[in-house]
C-alpha cells in the first residue's frame, strides 16, 4: 500500500477535523455507531489530537492535555457506558477485547486509570 498523506494547511484545519472526529464519536443520536469504537477511528483521533498537541504553544498544549484524561464527569464516559450497557458482546468479551474497545471508543481521550478498570470489570 503506499504511503498516504493529507496536507493540513493550518492550526484551524486541524482543529476543525479534531472536532468533526469529536462530533462523529460522540454524538449521542449518531447513526455511525460502528464509528465510534472502531480501532480506524481511534487511530486517526489520537494522530489528529498529537498533531494538534505537537502545533499548540506551551499553555495550550498543556490545556489539551488537561482536556484528554476522561474522568465519570464527562459525558464521553456517560456515551462509552450506555454503548457497553446496550450491546450484546460485551459479557461475553475477553479482558483484551474490553480493554481495545474502551480505548479507541474514548479516542483521543484516555479515562483516568480508576474510570477505566471500573469500566473493564465491571460494566
Amino acid at each position: 500500500m503506499p504511503d498516504m498523506n493529507i496536507e493540513i494547511e493550518s492550526y484551524w484545519e486541524l482543529l476543525a477535523l479534531h472536532k468533526s472526529l469529536m462530533a462523529v464519536k460522540f454524538d449521542k443520536n449518531s447513526c455511525l455507531r460502528e464509528a465510534q469504537g472502531s480501532p480506524y477511528t481511534g487511530s486517526l483521533a489520537f494522530k489528529v489530537f498529537d498533531e494538534l498537541v505537537a502545533a499548540s504553544k506551551e499553555p495550550q498544549a498543556k490545556s489539551w492535555l488537561e482536556w484528554q484524561v476522561a474522568d465519570n464527569t464527562r459525558i464521553e464516559t456517560e456515551l462509552l457506558r450506555k454503548h457497553i450497557q446496550e450491546s450484546g458482546w460485551w459479557s461475553d468479551a475477553g479482558q483484551d477485547q474490553k480493554e481495545k474497545y474502551v480505548r479507541d471508543f474514548m479516542a483521543p481521550l484516555v479515562l483516568n486509570d480508576e474510570v477505566f478498570n471500573e469500566i473493564i470489570n465491571n460494566c
